[in-house]
């Protein structure tokens, strides 16, 4: 079957979305880029659904304002705050406004790697989606900004100068995760159980083997999906499974019960039930809906 689920490399998120950019900017795959949001960002063509990347990324916003969804929690990130994105998640940029002014730095995972190897120690970062910095901390991050983008529009590939830039932003917004309002525990484990789901959900809707997975029990591992999303483990797990069953039901090629084993449900009246209790329609008015 068609993969029509794939995780966007950062060529494809930028041919895909942003048709407009510069062939310089469009062919660009560096492992760390950074671009002025007002060049990047406005005009973006905006999703009808969330997509994921096999990048991360940083949105800071200097000037007006920018709305993403991140693993379907929705953050509206205005001046002094910034977004990130980890690869994998689900995302997608509902609205920027006219008026908006930052920066976008997308990184790949072995930007780890080589900064690791560069320290001599291996460098660990906590996660959270979105930090409301302090002025001082604002105005660090844009000079930082500033100063990393100079730096990689040189001729020069002086890796030892640009990875402590780039790593002092990361340094800095992690002092901000280590202090989220909710435990710092749980935090982790909702992260890295969302990851998870993400990777497995097609073979795997059980709680019991995220739970497993993560090395806790069932209980808890609801508890804090609860306490973090609103939701249960249970619900956040069809909730991804029915939005990759949405992307495949826009490939009219595929019929509904192909779909529904593709995905691994039982049989398709079965789909069809989950579909519609998530979705509140059917599979086949979903369809109905994109075509009408």
């Amino acid at each position: 079957m068609k993969n029509t689920f794939k995780i966007l490399s950062s060529q494809e998120y930028k041919r895909t979305y942003f048709p407009y950019l510069e062939e310089e900017i469009l062919s660009n795959s560096n492992a760390l880029q950074i671009y002025e949001i007002e060049r990047y960002l406005k005009g973006i063509l905006i999703p009808a659904l969330s997509y994921r990347t096999s990048f991360s990324f940083l949105i800071i916003v200097t000037h007006g304002s920018v709305r993403q969804s991140i693993n379907k929690e929705i953050h509206t990130i205005s001046e002094g705050e910034c977004a990130h994105i980890s690869e994998g998640v689900w995302t997608d940029t509902q609205f920027v406004s006219e008026d908006v002014r930052g920066y976008v730095l997308a990184y790949e995972s072995n930007i780890y790697t080589q900064y690791s190897l560069f320290q001599g120690k291996q460098v660990e970062f906590n996660y959270t989606p979105f930090y409301k910095l302090s002025p001082y901390d604002f105005e660090a991050t844009i000079n930082s900004l500033k100063l990393l983008k100079n730096e990689l529009n040189l001729a020069q590939n002086r890796t030892s100068v640009y990875l402590p830039i780039f790593y002092s932003i990361l340094s800095r917004l992690n002092t901000y995760a280590q202090e989220n309002k909710a435990s710092g525990r749980e935090v982790e484990i909702v992260h890295y159980f969302k990851k998870l789901v993400n990777q497995f959900h097609i073979e795997n809707r059980a709680v019991s083997f995220y739970a497993e997975k993560l090395h806790i029990s069932e209980n808890y591992l609801n508890r804090c999906v609860k306490h973090i999303t609103l939701k249960s483990a249970k619900q956040w797990i069809n909730e991804v499974s029915i939005e990759h069953s949405q992307l495949l039901l826009r490939d009219l090629t595929l019929d509904i019960a192909e779909i529904a084993y593709a995905m691994h449900y039982p049989s398709p009246s079965y789909f069809s039930k989950i579909f519609k209790k998530t979705r509140g329609i059917s599979p086949i008015s979903y369809r109905q809906s994109l075509v009408s």
